[in-house]
């Protein structure tokens, strides 16, 4: 039996119907048929648990997936409602800081409005005086302040009683010329120049011509200097000293001239005016931004030669490129002249 069995088995494990013919009957094959149908059975009933399985772990694996994309998902949309968040809190905080900062300028302009406008006190407009400088610069404030000066400017010549300029008035009118040039706006100069015509009203009235000629000098020296520094170019230069121009033709005593004078002679006078006060500053000090005026201006002069015509500017220009190497040489010590013991003063 047990012969019979294995050769069944071998058969079967050998897929060899004839030899299985051979050796099983027909009631064990029926049988063996019916077992490999239950057996077969069995098989699928596992595998479709097994799917089952792996179907629901797949499932599992899914829905983690998913699971992780909504955080991810959520993760992100909340890092940029903060981001948003921030960006709304800094552009509000930087709105406030900006009405602060705007209200305290405002403040600080009010506070120095009235040390400049001090009618008992010229210590307090002295201070008043040079804070506005910082004004003059500022583009919001720069029309209110030169405005405020150039009333000041009238006030403090109007109250000089004495002839010429006393040297309380004189450095009231050197603060104020010097904070009307601060800016570093060609154009902002152009309107501070404007602000002559209170010197030539007040000539007008005092036929004072050398208190005149001596605040013409402040005038030339801070606005038409600062200009050369400034000023890009020759004709924007020229429209910030032109009021100082015009007011020469129209008065030539301003500038000690016995008879009337051309825009080409005024020009002129303008620079040998700037020469002459830069001259005297390096001889005092070593201070003085005279040298870069000069370069500035010679630079100005060297693009504008390349004009077919120089018209009016000539003889100014010529005058600078005489003088303005001079000045640059004696800032820098370059041609100091040696001292001499034998002329040495002694006293006598």
């Amino acid at each position: 039996m047990s012969d019979q069995r294995a050769s069944i088995q071998d058969a079967v494990a050998n897929n060899d119907p004839v030899g299985l013919a051979q050796v099983a009957t027909e009631q064990e094959l029926t049988r063996l048929k019916l077992a490999e149908e239950v057996i077969g059975l069995a098989h699928n009933r596992s595998r479709n648990y097994t799917r089952l399985a792996v179907l629901s772990q797949v499932m599992v694996g899914a829905v983690a997936v998913a699971g992780m994309l909504v955080n991810a998902s959520q993760t992100y949309t909340n890092k940029k409602q903060q981001e948003r968040q921030a960006q709304i809190d800094q552009e509000r905080w930087r709105k406030e800081f900006q009405r602060a900062q705007s209200a305290d300028k405002y403040r600080a302009f009010f506070e120095t409005s009235v040390l400049a406008t001090d009618p008992s006190n010229g210590d307090k407009r002295m201070v008043g005086y040079a804070l506005l400088q910082e004004f003059v610069d500022d583009d919001e404030y720069n029309s209110k302040a030169t405005r405020l000066l150039e009333e000041a400017l009238m006030q403090e010549m109007r109250t000089n009683t004495k002839a010429g300029l006393d040297d309380e008035h004189r450095n009231a009118v050197l603060a104020i010329v010097t904070a009307l040039s601060s800016s570093a706006d060609c154009k902002a100069l152009e309107s501070a120049a404007r602000s002559i015509d209170k010197v030539a009203t007040r000539h007008a009235k005092a036929q004072d011509s050398e208190e005149t000629a001596g605040i013409f000098r402040i005038y030339v020296r801070r606005l038409a200097g600062r200009a050369a520094m400034v000023c890009k170019s020759m004709r924007d230069f020229e429209l910030v000293r032109h009021p100082l121009v015009e007011t020469v033709v129209r008065i030539p005593e301003m500038v000690d001239a016995k008879a009337k004078l051309t825009y080409a002679q005024a020009n002129e006078v303008i620079a040998k005016i700037l020469i002459e006060v830069c001259k005297e500053e390096v001889g005092v000090t070593g201070v003085t931004d005279c040298p870069a005026i000069m370069n500035h201006y010679l630079s100005l002069c060297s693009a504008f030669a390349k004009e077919k015509s120089q018209g009016d500017e000539a003889a100014a220009c010529l005058a600078i490129q005489s003088e303005g190497p001079t000045i640059i040489r004696l800032a820098s010590g370059a041609a100091a002249p040696a001292t001499n013991p034998a002329n040495t003063d002694t006293g006598n």
